[in-house]
């Protein structure tokens, strides 16, 4: 399955493995600034601009809308499912942030100055960045269980892989890769994603193996092979959206024309 906000309250689904289109979800939520598939399919959130901000949890099979939520006072920035499908992440632009507990829709844990919110592939632990520090919550009793300070220059948490004891982060316009366990930097690792200025990857997703990094990078999709230190990119999308499936099989990315560019698409899945 994959699913894609568009910035007139759609949220498209397709079936990629039949290569098939299979409904569209009106939102009502304006421009749809983060959507979450569900790991086994079943259930897509989303999150936008209008009706107040809301977080909407909708049935795939169906279309039929579950769960309003509520919470928030900006446009929702980040949605994330952990890989049992148990908890849901948000956050918002003001830096508000919780995790849902997606059968009963109640919070579970609540936080502030907090932008973004990565959980293990086990689903074990939550990983969350405030302006001072990075923290480590378990899943069991959503206890705060470690603090790593941020260090100057404010990096940006994009990617964890609890496996591989690395996390990324997105800092001066390039990519660092990070050891878990001692919070230093990776030795012998040259950021080789280019340095810009167009802020810092919508989307970032470790291999399972923590060995490639997936990222959107000033319009492109880029992924970074760290044993060899190289990439390999496509050319402009003129977006910054993108997804990786949970077995690694499918790399999403998508395409917003430009207005100078001469090839036109109609927002299909192309392969």
């Amino acid at each position: 399955m994959l699913a894609a906000g568009k910035d007139f309250g759609r949220v498209v689904l397709w079936d990629v493995q039949e290569r098939e289109f299979l409904r569209a979800l009106e939102t009502g939520q304006g421009i749809v600034s983060a959507v979450a598939l569900s790991p086994d399919g079943k259930t897509v959130a989303t999150g936008g601009s209008s009706d107040h901000f809301s977080v909407k949890l909708w049935d795939v099979a169906t279309g039929k809308l579950l769960k309003v939520l509520k919470e928030d006072q900006d446009f929702i920035q980040c949605l994330v499912f952990d890989l049992t499908g148990k908890w849901l992440a948000v956050a918002d632009h003001t830096g508000k942030a919780y995790v849902l507990d997606v059968v009963s829709g109640a919070p579970v844990l609540r936080l502030t100055d907090t932008h973004v919110a990565r959980f293990s592939r086990g689903g074990s632990m939550l990983m969350t960045a405030d302006q001072k520090e990075f923290s480590i919550w378990s899943t069991t009793d959503w206890s705060k269980t470690r603090v790593m300070p941020r260090w100057q220059g404010f990096p940006t948490l994009i990617a964890l892989n609890t496996a591989a004891d690395r996390f990324a982060v997105y800092q001066s316009w390039g990519v660092r890769l990070i050891r878990l366990s001692t919070a230093e930097a990776i030795e012998g690792l040259t950021d080789v994603l280019p340095k810009t200025s167009t802020g810092k990857p919508n989307f970032a997703e470790f291999s399972a193996d923590g060995s490639l990094l997936y990222a959107t990078v000033a319009g492109r999709l880029w992924v970074w092979d760290t044993s060899t230190n190289k990439v390999c990119s496509t050319p402009v999308m003129y977006s910054g959206g993108g997804a990786l499936s949970t077995d690694n099989r499918w790399l999403a990315g998508s395409k917003d024309d430009s207005v100078f560019s001469t090839k036109r698409t109609d927002g299909g899945l192309g392969y």
